[in-house]
């Protein structure tokens, strides 16, 4: 038996898609939105989100730098990040850039 949609479950997947950073409610927002179109029913119009059109696109033309950390030291740069309410991306760049200008290097990362 299908579940049928309330404005109210639509409100809440959409407040927690601007209270979230990961992207669940956006999923859970397309998922619901592509099961009713198949359906053959209207999405409401409070539960649909813009939704880019390519996903990853912020990542075209750059690589990935990773390192491995133990856990409690990622959980103490993830702290840091937070209070300094920037994302820890931001935090190893600012540090890295530190770095780099510390020992005479003119490379920089872009923010």
């Amino acid at each position: 038996m299908a579940r049928k949609t309330s404005a109210l479950a639509a409100l809440d997947i959409v407040g927690e898609g601007l209270a979230q950073q990961d992207g669940l409610a956006e999923r859970l927002t397309r998922q619901r939105a592509a099961r009713t179109a198949g359906e053959g029913k209207e999405v409401p119009p409070a539960a649909s989100v813009a939704v880019a059109k390519d996903h990853n696109a912020w990542r075209r033309g750059k690589a990935l730098l990773q390192v491995a950390l133990p856990d409690e030291a990622h959980m103490e740069l993830s702290i840091l990040a937070k209070r300094r309410r920037m994302t820890l991306s931001q935090l190893v760049k600012e540090a890295l850039n530190q770095w780099l200008d510390r020992h005479g290097h003119a490379l920089r990362m872009p923010e």
